[in-house]
């Protein structure tokens, strides 16, 4: 068959798939919206292998979601990938730390999660390319068949409706009943829900402490609701943070240092914004250059704000890499527990701080945290600009 391309107005992906799937098309298909970035190789109307450049779809993440492990026994088996280049799955099976039934069905879950996530977009755009063979994959052969991946899509579709009438929004902040709950089980799926909804995240947040992709945290929070144990709290919902915010700490300005004309990027034109984002760039203010350069591809998206974008963070993860990760350096907080309750963080602030234990450094936190690696470390060297976390190299062994 001939490859297709288009945009998900036109075409969303759910008709994309039944038609690959009838088809029993063999090739790659490429969807992307924003910068969330999805590769899919197909091969006789079958997904063969996956991958994300989001961390909450990473292998990984699905098995510690699941329960079947750690982070520390996933930054193990990193440590262990790194040095033989071997596939997580298999190192996982010859350590003997997750069984090979296990890990063939977490990743077939991991492939329909991809596809069905992406099927209520309504924005981005696909690609799919087709090959007379797809390669031979060196691993565990798994397959999902796109039209049983199809059929599920078509039953979400009645769940959402449902659970959206119930959870309209992932800001709110949740109730629990706990006289309700029942087979309740420690460390469990719905024993983290109810333990981080007594300590007041919304919804948003529990799905980065939980690493857990929507569809999942919400189906138990669906199953909590039905048995009267969990509801909307009447609190306001947290607000919603501007693209690329970072609250950390309030800082108090003088007035006389407001410039009128507010912040760059906020009310001015594309054009201007990107000559903004092109100075900055140059002049080597990589973390402004990429925050502006992101606001001129938020306004008006074009081939060349793209290119801009992705190389200014491209520029800006190699220097946070060098500051915060080369040598390893292990983050302390300056602040006490009880003081870090009263700050203005956001959600995944609040998760990468949680994750402080002043043993894992900078590099292990991010590789295992449900947050793009680029977007981690910002937040990460905010923490440090504020005075919020202090780095320290780790001794040498």
């Amino acid at each position: 068959m001939r490859g297709v391309c288009g945009d998900f107005s036109t075409m969303p992906l759910k008709d994309l798939v039944v038609h690959l799937g009838n088809r029993r098309a063999t090739g790659t298909l490429n969807v992307e919206r924003g910068d969330v970035r999805k590769q899919l190789l197909l091969r006789d109307g079958h997904v063969i292998t996956a991958s994300s450049n989001q961390p909450r779809e990473y292998f990984g993440q699905f098995l510690i979601n699941q329960g079947h492990l750690t982070e520390d026994q996933l930054e193990r088996a990193f440590s262990t990938q790194a040095e033989t280049h071997i596939l997580l799955g298999k190192i996982l099976i010859m350590t003997g730390t997750v069984s090979e039934a296990t890990v063939r069905t977490v990743l077939s879950h991991k492939f329909r999660e991809m596809l069905l996530d992406a099927f209520t977009w309504e924005e981005g755009g696909f690609d799919f390319r087709p090959t007379d063979v797809a390669p031979e994959l060196e691993g565990l052969d798994v397959s999902v068949d796109l039209l049983d991946v199809h059929r599920e899509g078509e039953f979400r579709e009645t769940a959402w409706q449902a659970i959206r009438a119930v959870f309209p929004s992932g800001r709110v902040r949740l109730e629990v009943d706990e006289r309700k709950l029942t087979d309740r089980k420690a460390g469990s799926m719905d024993e983290r829900i109810v333990q981080l909804a007594k300590e007041g995240l919304s919804i948003d947040g529990m799905a980065l402490a939980l690493h857990a992709t929507d569809f999942f945290l919400y189906q138990r929070l669906y199953a909590l609701y039905r048995q009267d144990a969990l509801r909307v709290s009447d609190e306001a919902p947290l607000p919603s943070p501007e693209p690329g915010a970072h609250t950390v700490v309030v800082v108090e300005e003088d007035e006389d240092d407001l410039d009128s004309g507010g912040v760059i990027g906020s009310e001015s034109s594309s054009d201007e914004v990107l000559q903004a984002a092109q100075l900055f760039l140059d002049a080597g203010n990589l973390r402004d250059g990429e925050a502006l350069a992101r606001r001129a591809h938020e306004i008006a998206p074009t081939e060349h704000t793209t290119k801009l974008l992705r190389d200014a963070e491209g520029r800006l993860l190699t220097e946070l890499r060098k500051a915060l990760m080369e040598p390893s350096r292990v983050p302390a907080l300056m602040v006490t527990p009880a003081h870090l309750k009263t700050l203005p963080l956001t959600s995944p602030e609040r998760y990468l701080l949680s994750r402080i234990d002043g043993r894992r450094d900078v590099a292990a936190i991010v590789h295992v945290s449900p947050l793009q690696e680029l977007e981690a470390l910002k937040f990460f060297q905010g923490f440090v600009d504020t005075g919020l976390v202090k780095l320290t190299a780790r001794p040498l062994s």
